[in-house]
């Protein structure tokens, strides 16, 4: 009967390592994911988008069946550090177009009546008057020299109830053609498109800074993806840990019943079997916990998606990769986010520094203008005696437009100002801060480029060690199972206990653990490498979707309705240990 028991006990074992070794065989089997380099592109809009709800999955028997690209996929779109982010990503593509307001055609005008009476002193004031003004104006600024240009167009007309005036009423017109042009200060393309230049700049930072946040994202997501599997992964091992024990106490039973083995051997196997339900806790717990960080980072909205269990599809193949440190170093000193962010921030800051050394010249401002008058209105007077007319002159407004268009009267003007600031402290002090800014711009770059190199070296070693540990924790795992098959049959001679097998069973269960830690962390490790060399979008097949050319005129978007979308917080989750007894069943992922 011992016999018996002896080989039904191995052949479930046998079975059972065989499921484990074929799911560690299956999860540490290669290096790149299924689905993203076969499948379309993922790609990730940068800037903001209407469509924000949160992604709803479908639900099959209680359960969510989700593929890493798919997470990626939804993570990618719906994350709401990624939504966050897109609003400031949005806000600086527009401000270039704030900056471009600099060189609108800008128009003015100004309209005004008065009618006004008094009483006179003398017959040669006026006892009542009525005045009416109208001009425009066109202004715009010329950006190859940082020069203005303006057209002024001038109208009025005045009547007046004194004699003493030739036309009554009088209608003045003048149309006036202006430039005015620094010569030192101020002057050319650089000063006049600072603005713009710091705004594009901006908008390169925001940009890379952008991509930094979604390669930040797929790592997370990558990384709690994997942290699920392997929670599922540890769960089944400790099932088998229980099993092993049960299959013991069960052994112990029988020879206690043909009294071969004293009642006492059955409390070691019941606190064994005792010690690994424990441990099957535990491992539900952080399976709830990991699914909850998954749910967290994908932004799914409160109902099924928060009480389902969510069953990873992907099956990782491994292939092992060798890496040069200095190659890899030199991709990412080219590839990385960070970089080029601060790189766009020099680039402000060089135009900064340009336009205060700039500053400190005088001022010399050259303004010409050149003007056509024109006058109308009805006679009243002649215009060699003076005398009253017995019959006024008609005229009018016409009269005043038809002198300009012939160029009657005509004018001109050159206005040179020069202004020399003596101490001109605030200029220099100003040129002084934006080179120590420009200087310190450029040691952070040199900062974050040994950063760069450093991370690099790290991510490159944990993955070589990451793989050395697979390796390792394979051999321990068929040591120790040949540790469990020597103690059994000392244990069948006598000279073993239940405690020492129970013992031998533990190690053999942290081994399996240790192996399937190792391989979910090879496959962090690689996510964290293609993240350090700055090819993480590259290797998940994700496409950021840059906003092309300059932003148009946004519509008038009213604040109230952007007030009005709530965004639907996920639920609170439930305690992982009794979300996780649920899920528990299914026997780990992909199983």
């Amino acid at each position: 009967m011992v016999e018996a028991l002896d080989r039904r006990i191995g052949q479930g074992k046998k079975v059972g390592l065989v499921r484990l070794l074929g799911a560690a065989a299956a999860l540490c089997a290669g290096l790149a994911i299924n689905g993203p380099a076969a499948a379309a592109a993922i790609n990730v809009a940068s800037t903001v988008d209407e469509d924000s709800s949160g992604a709803e999955l479908a639900v099959v028997d209680g359960k969510i069946e989700l593929a890493l690209d798919q997470a990626l996929a939804i993570a990618l779109k719906h994350n709401l550090g990624l939504r966050v982010q897109r609003y400031s990503r949005t806000q600086s593509w527009y401000s270039i177009l704030q900056t471009k307001g600099i060189y609108d055609l800008n128009l003015s005008g100004r309209l005004s009546i008065s009618d006004s009476s008094a009483p006179s002193a003398s017959q040669l004031q006026s006892s009542s008057s009525k005045d009416q003004v109208w001009n425009l104006g066109l202004t715009q600024l010329v950006a190859a020299t940082n020069g203005v240009a303006d057209v002024t167009f001038n109208n009025s007309r005045a009547e007046s109830a004194t004699s003493f005036v030739n036309l009554n009423p009088r209608f003045n017109s003048a149309l006036a053609f202006g430039f005015t042009q620094p010569l030192l200060r101020n002057f050319g393309r650089s000063p006049a498109t600072r603005a713009l230049r710091v705004a594009r700049a901006g908008d390169a930072a925001t940009g890379s800074d952008f991509e930094r946040l979604v390669s930040a994202t797929i790592e997370s997501v990558d990384r709690a993806y994997w942290r699920l599997v392997e929670a599922y992964e540890q769960l089944y091992v400790a099932r088998q840990s229980l099993s092993l024990a049960e299959e013991l106490h069960g052994r112990n039973k029988i020879q206690v019943d043909v009294g071969t083995m004293a009642p006492l051997e059955l409390v070691q196997s019941e606190a064994a079997i005792a010690t690994r339900e424990e441990g099957i806790i535990r491992a539900e717990a952080e399976v709830g916990n990991a699914a909850d960080q998954l749910r967290q980072l994908l932004a799914l909205p409160a109902g099924a998606s928060w009480s389902a269990e969510i069953v990873p599809t992907t099956k990782p193949e491994i292939e092992r990769i060798s890496i040069d440190v200095d190659q890899a170093i030199e991709t990412a000193l080219a590839s990385r986010a960070e970089i080029r962010v601060q790189q766009s921030q020099i680039d402000r800051l060089a135009i900064e520094d340009a336009f205060f050394r700039n500053q400190l010249k005088p001022s010399l401002d050259l303004n010409v203008g050149y003007t056509l008058s024109g006058l109308g209105g009805t006679q009243t007077r002649d215009s060699e005696t003076n005398e009253l007319l017995l019959k006024p002159i008609p005229g009018g407004y016409s009269d005043a437009l038809s002198q300009i268009r012939r160029f009657d009267f005509d004018g001109w003007a050159a206005t040179l100002t020069l202004g020399i600031p003596i101490q001109n402290r605030a200029a220099k002090a100003g040129k002084v801060i934006a080179g120590l800014d420009l200087l310190r711009g450029q040691v952070a770059l040199d900062q974050v480029k040994l950063q760069v190199t450093t991370e690099v070296r790290t991510a490159a070693r944990a993955v070589v060690t990451a793989a050395k540990q697979i390796d390792a924790a394979r051999i321990s795992v068929k040591f120790q199972e040949r540790n469990l098959d020597a103690e059994k049959k000392r244990y069948e001679n006598g000279m073993a206990t239940s405690f020492r097998i129970n013992q031998v069973q533990d190690d053999l269960t942290q081994a399996r653990s240790r192996e399937v830690s190792a391989v979910v962390n090879y496959r962090t490790s690689l996510a964290t490498y293609y993240g350090a060399i700055g090819k993480l979008l590259e290797q998940q097949n994700v496409e950021i979707s840059q906003p092309q050319g300059d932003p148009k005129a946004p519509c008038n978007c009213d604040v109230k309705d952007a007030k009005s979308k709530e965004v639907e917080a996920p639920p609170q989750p439930v305690p992982a240990a009794a979300e996780a007894v649920e899920p528990a069943q299914s026997g780990g992922a992909g199983r």
